[in-house]
């Protein structure tokens, strides 16, 4: 019997969340840009004076708007024109991605390749924001974001129980199942809800939280107390996922390659005619994930 098996008997939710609770949390900066940007009362340099009481994560953020995803022409290398150039909202995102990625960084060897894990999920969040575009979504770059972090469940349980993430990985590519088909199999965590658990304990809300508790529930009746525009997003990013694995871009656990359901085709009114296109934006995108990874996880 797997460590999976085996643990599945004994664990809950409570034991899990008491465990959670010795992650780091995010930087303060975090909440405190999030509540400059929705202050209609607040200037450009208000968020480059709190950005500057974070030299580390300032200069991250800097040579993220500077590589190669961008292609800023000539680069910027002054936060209040990076602030003016990409917008409140983009700024806050990449504070808020290059936190998450850093509060749950992975030390020591493990199975899990979590660079391809972390390749996959920025994939995704490449995908999400071409399709958002593509659907006229309100904010394209949110979507980014929310790809990015859709799986920080996964990570939470591999920082605070390794074999039991590593086992169900290994029994979902034993089996031809992905991750949550595997969880319901084990009757062990489900990886969108300890995600939500750890999105409550960041005070990530909105459309960042519904994306990470939902994206694999299809039936949007089934979503409980979500947005028409969270459950547009919902739909967009679980399109990215569908997408990214048929392309085995990265690996985020398994191997199972799905196909997109005609239901979602339908709620983002994309044609199949429309694939190819989306597939060419995604490429320079996907060409740069890389890039992209190396700078966040410096």
């Amino acid at each position: 019997m797997s460590t999976a098996e085996n643990l599945a008997e004994k664990i809950d939710y409570e034991y899990l969340t008491s465990k959670l609770e010795e992650l780091p949390t995010l930087p303060s900066i975090v909440s405190e840009i999030n509540t400059v940007i929705n202050d209609p009362m607040s200037t450009p340099k208000d968020i480059e004076d709190l950005m500057l009481n974070d030299q580390s994560l300032t200069t991250k953020v800097l040579k993220l708007i500077n590589s190669a995803y961008y292609s800023i022409p000539g680069g910027i290398d002054d936060l209040g024109r990076a602030i003016g150039y990409l917008g409140y909202d983009a700024i806050y995102q990449l504070v808020l991605a290059t936190s998450v990625f850093q509060s749950l960084k992975i030390d020591g060897d493990i199975s899990f390749d979590i660079n391809e894990f972390w390749k996959h999920s920025i994939g995704v969040a490449i995908a999400a924001e071409a399709i958002a575009k593509q659907v006229q979504y309100k904010n394209p770059q949110e979507l980014f974001t929310a790809g990015l972090i859709h799986d920080i469940g996964k990570i939470a349980i591999l920082k605070v129980e390794p074999e039991l993430l590593m086992d169900t990985s290994m029994y979902a590519r034993k089996n031809n199942l992905n991750m949550r088909e595997a969880e319901e199999a084990l009757n062990t965590y489900k990886h969108n809800i300890v995600g939500h658990i750890m999105a409550e304990k960041w005070k990530i809300t909105g459309v960042f939280a519904s994306v990470i508790k939902y994206h694999h529930t299809l039936n949007p009746a089934a979503r409980v107390g979500i947005s028409p525009e969270a459950n547009l997003a919902i739909d967009i990013v679980m399109f990215a996922n569908l997408f990214l694995h048929n392309l085995s871009f990265g690996d985020s656990g398994h191997e199972k390659k799905e196909k997109v359901p005609d239901e979602l085709f339908k709620r983002l009114n994309i044609a199949g005619d429309d694939i190819p296109q989306i597939a060419n934006t995604l490429k320079t995108g996907l060409q740069n994930a890389e890039t992209f990874l190396k700078v966040i996880g410096s």
